[in-house]
C-alpha cells in the first residue's frame, strides 16, 4: 500500500514538474515575443527618423527617382509627351521648386508617425511584426492620413506661394495653352493624337489653386514608399537575410 502511495506521489511530482517546465517555457516564449515586438517598434521609429532625414536633404525628393515629384497634369502630360522638359528652363525650375517645397515641409510628418508607433500596444506590434512586409507602413498610412494632410497641406501651399511655384505654374499653363496643344503636341498621327486627347479627358487636371494639394499628396506618397523600403530592410535584418 505504501509502495502504491509512493508511486502516486512520485507521479504527481513528475506531472507537477512537467507542468512547471512547460509553463516556464511558455512564459519565456511570451517574453521573447514581447522583446522582439518592442525591438520592431524601436527600429520603426529609427527608420522613420532616417527616412525623414533623407527626404529633407538637398535633393531628397528631386534627385531620388523613387519619390521625385513630377509636373502635375495637364502640364506634365503635355511637356512629358513633347519631351521638352530639359529644354524648357521654366518647366525645369518648376519641378525643382515643387520638390524643394516637399523637402522643406516633410519634417512635420516625422513626429506624427513616431507618435503612432510609440502609442502602439505590444500585441499590436506583434500582429504587425508577423504580418506582410508592408503591414506597418500600411498601418501608419491609415492612421496618419488625415492629420498629416491637415498639417502638411498648408505648409506646402505656403511654401509654393513663397518660392513662386504657384505663380510660375499658372504662367506655364497659360503659355502652353493646353487645350490648343492636342492637335500639334505630338505628331500628325491621328490615332496617337486621339490617344493623347483621351488621356487629357480622363486625367485629373491640377489648377494653380490645387497645386498644393497635388504636391502634398505626392510628398506623402513618396514618404510612404521610403518607409515601406525601410520596413522591408528591418524585416530582412530580423530574419538574418
Amino acid at each position: 500500500m505504501r509502495r502504491v502511495a509512493a508511486i502516486i506521489l512520485i507521479s504527481m511530482a513528475l506531472t507537477s514538474c512537467s507542468s512547471f517546465v512547460y509553463s516556464a517555457k511558455q512564459t519565456t516564449q511570451v517574453k521573447f515575443q514581447h522583446f522582439l515586438a518592442n525591438q520592431f517598434g524601436q527600429q520603426l521609429e529609427k527608420g522613420i527618423d532616417s527616412v525623414i532625414e533623407q527626404l529633407t536633404m538637398k535633393g531628397g525628393y528631386l534627385d531620388d527617382p523613387l519619390v521625385r515629384i513630377l509636373l502635375p497634369p495637364p502640364l506634365g502630360l503635355v511637356i512629358g509627351i513633347a519631351r521638352d522638359l530639359q529644354t524648357n528652363p521654366q518647366a525645369t525650375l518648376l519641378e525643382t521648386l515643387i520638390n524643394q517645397a516637399a523637402e522643406s515641409t516633410i519634417p512635420v510628418a516625422g513626429p506624427i508617425l513616431k507618435n503612432i508607433v510609440m502609442n502602439m500596444t505590444i500585441p499590436s506590434l506583434e500582429n504587425l511584426m508577423t504580418a506582410g512586409n508592408t503591414a506597418a507602413t500600411d498601418y501608419l498610412k491609415e492612421k496618419s492620413g488625415v492629420l498629416m494632410q491637415t498639417l502638411l497641406l498648408p505648409a506646402i501651399t505656403e511654401e509654393l506661394h513663397t518660392n513662386g511655384a504657384i505663380e510660375l505654374y499658372g504662367q506655364l499653363l497659360q503659355a502652353k495653352k493646353i487645350a490648343d496643344q492636342i492637335p500639334t503636341t505630338l505628331t500628325d498621327d491621328n490615332q496617337l493624337s486621339e490617344t493623347f486627347e483621351h488621356q487629357l479627358e480622363t486625367v485629373k487636371m491640377v489648377t494653380p489653386e490645387l497645386l498644393g494639394n497635388y504636391v502634398a499628396e505626392q510628398a506623402m506618397s513618396g514618404l510612404f514608399k521610403k518607409v515601406a523600403a525601410k520596413e522591408l530592410s528591418i524585416r530582412k535584418k530580423a530574419r538574418g537575410l
